[in-house]
């Protein structure tokens, strides 16, 4: 397994986003003491995988400290065997969604999803992962070819550095985009710009960017992602790392 999305260091990559340091969860008179050492806790966090027993056991009262989402919980302890190794436009998107989803016939269905228009984009950033702010997203719905799989969203695109004046990739301010959630189990291949032109990435600092991914390095974890507006001395390409990445989505549909 490359290292990088091994469990062990999902699990530091959570502790850093939490702020939880490895003495204060070994140290016997903080409230956050897992009931076992530090060299055991680093033996947990250099594994690529955890076996069932103890070891699990372990790893289950690491997380409690750490308040993990189901998508933390199902990378550690997923319900069902998964790949790694398929490029993004190979995945299944197998996350049930609450999207509602009404057939129209023909082979249409009308999708309904949290929206997040630009105002809300700031709030988004700290509450994506709350249920109860979710639900205070405005709703949005548009027409899927086909019967929708996984957790879908929508956004409003923001100024002009996905315009490339064509008809066929131009992302235009105020554009709603219909996107499909990429679970992180599946970013260690490929963010391949060929399966999908262009994709939604949440980050830590910078907020919802919306960009076509230029190179992706597997070692690193950093991703190289680029404008489509051919100003490339005001929109020039930049990198990101995904240990600062939240949420990818690819975007499946431009409603203009």
């Amino acid at each position: 397994m490359n290292k990088l999305f091994s469990k062990g260091n999902y699990l530091k990559r959570l502790m850093k986003r939490k702020g939880v340091s490895q003495v204060t969860l070994t140290d016997r008179e903080s409230p956050d003491y897992l009931g076992y050492g530090r060299n055991t806790l680093s033996a947990l966090l250099n594994q690529d995988d955890y076996t069932d027993g103890i070891e699990s056991e372990r790893v289950k009262v690491l997380l409690s400290k750490l308040d993990p989402s189901k998508e933390d919980m199902e990378y550690i302890f997923p319900t069902k065997t998964k790949s790694n190794a398929k490029s993004i436009g190979e995945y299944e998107f197998d996350e049930d969604g609450d999207e509602q989803v009404q057939p129209l016939g023909d082979g249409l269905y009308a999708l309904t999803a949290e929206f997040v228009p630009v105002k809300a984009r700031a709030g988004y950033l700290l509450g994506y992962a709350d249920p109860e702010y979710l639900e205070t997203l405005p709703k949005y719905t548009a027409t899927v070819t086909h019967m929708p799989k996984g957790k879908y969203r929508y956004f409003e695109a923001e100024g002009d550095s996905m315009n490339d004046g064509t008809i066929e990739h131009a992302i235009l301010d105020g554009t709603v985009l219909q996107c499909r959630k990429i679970l992180p189990h599946h970013w260690a291949g490929k963010l391949h710009a060929h399966n999908w032109s262009s994709f939604v990435f949440v980050h830590r600092t910078e907020g919802i960017i919306v960009k076509q991914v230029a190179d992706q390095d597997l070692e690193t974890g950093d991703v190289v992602l680029r404008s489509i507006n051919p100003d490339k001395s005001k929109y020039p390409d930049f990198t990101v790392n995904l240990d600062d990445i939240r949420e990818i989505y690819n975007v499946v549909k431009r409603i203009l």
